[in-house]
């Protein structure tokens, strides 16, 4: 019991710091790369958007899309309204710019509404990006010249969570903070490990349509891996979402993208052979499987912590500790007015999130499937 608590312990510091502390020192004894000799810019841009209910949203996303400076280069954007019945697609026709075309294919999930939408696209470089995702300026043309280096297959953008202080945003939000401090160290060393829906970009050659059932923006963004080519990370390819303070809305949203991450995970588990694929595959290991078998280590740790309690001091203590954070989270689940403090904010959103991870994984392991899919939306 005591090897068991002292494996456990050893797999959750290793994934939720140790990992980043070594990525990090690595990533700056890495000389910085060298900047690629100029090369003419890529001259069309397709930016493709799967849309689900997303009225509220949809024009200014459009009016968004159409006005960032794209560096001289030509910009079409695809809508795909996948079965939406809050008339998004008429307020999109509504916007009258030959610029934007809009499919119905009716509702077929994401995954085909994005290969639908793919289909179409006639630029270079195609641009993905969530319906809610509002651009910063110069997120394209930060995002364009990297393909001035030929090695370099995707560029993934950064996001920035906005949402309540004290709740369910304040803690995601530093969570995101430190992957996006991982997904640069790790852009620098072997690769970004993949993207993040809200704005990342292909090259057109290497985009392949995403499988039912997967995450559409890891397939998508490893496929140009898989393919031999780097994907980065540009800081300045930036937006901000808003998440919701809705704890059962963003508990199906998590166990939706939970179940869809392992098997998309699964299907590209090629990618995580350090032979083949070197620094890259160690990091896709470690952010990717490795943080997904957190749960189980969490079990583990609690329970062999729980058998070891009497043998009394440190065990104590800490099994006295576990049980108060896990006690302090449920409350902060139970009570929404209580995440206001960060003090039950953090583990609140700590439990809750590896909980839907795992619950997930159990759906993905026995055969259940996830194709439509609906926004988790604050309302108003």
């Amino acid at each position: 019991m005591t090897v068991l608590f002292w494996l456990s312990a050893a797999a959750l510091v290793y994934s939720l710091c140790g990992y980043g502390l070594i990525l990090l020192a690595l990533s700056r004894l890495r000389p910085a790369r060298a900047r690629p000799a100029l090369s003419p810019p890529p001259t069309k841009v397709s930016f493709v958007v799967a849309a689900y209910n997303e009225a509220p949203v949809i024009a200014d996303k459009v009016h968004n899309t159409l006005a960032l400076n794209t560096g001289g280069a030509e910009v079409e954007m695809i809508v795909v309204s996948d079965g939406s019945d809050d008339g998004t697609a008429d307020i999109v026709r509504a916007i009258g710019d030959p610029r934007v075309t809009v499919l119905e294919p009716g509702r077929v999930g994401k995954a085909q509404a994005l290969a639908r939408g793919i289909e179409r696209c006639t630029g270079e470089i195609v641009v993905f990006s969530d319906a809610n995702a509002i651009l910063e300026q110069n997120s394209l043309v930060a995002m364009l010249r990297h393909y001035a280096d030929p090695a370099v297959g995707g560029v993934c953008g950064q996001i920035t969570v906005g949402g309540k202080s004290g709740g369910i945003g304040f803690a995601e939000s530093l969570f995101w903070r430190y992957d996006q401090q991982l997904k640069h160290a790790e852009s620098r060393l072997g690769g970004a490990v993949s993207a993040q829906g809200s704005v990342y970009s292909l090259r057109r050659a290497l985009v392949r349509p995403p499988a039912a059932g997967c995450t559409d923006d890891f397939v998508i963004s490893v496929g140009a891996v898989a393919q031999g080519y780097r994907l980065v990370f540009e800081p300045e390819a930036s937006t901000v979402e808003t998440v919701t303070e809705h704890v059962g809305n963003e508990m199906r949203r998590r166990i939706r993208s939970s179940e869809r991450g392992w098997r998309s995970l699964l299907h590209n588990a090629s990618l995580m052979n350090p032979r083949r694929h070197g620094w890259y595959a160690w990091q896709l290991i470690s952010h990717k499987l490795v943080r997904r078998l957190n749960p189980l280590f969490l079990i583990l740790l609690f329970l062999s912590n729980m058998v070891l309690m009497k043998h009394g001091g440190f065990y104590l203590i800490l099994g006295m500790c576990q049980i108060a954070f896990y006690g302090v989270a449920v409350a902060g689940l139970v009570w929404p007015r209580l995440r206001r403090s960060k003090l039950v904010a953090l583990p609140a959103f700590f439990t809750f999130a590896h909980l839907a991870l795992l619950i997930g994984i159990v759906r993905c392991l026995v055969g259940q499937e996830s194709v439509l899919w609906t926004p988790s939306r604050d309302a108003g």
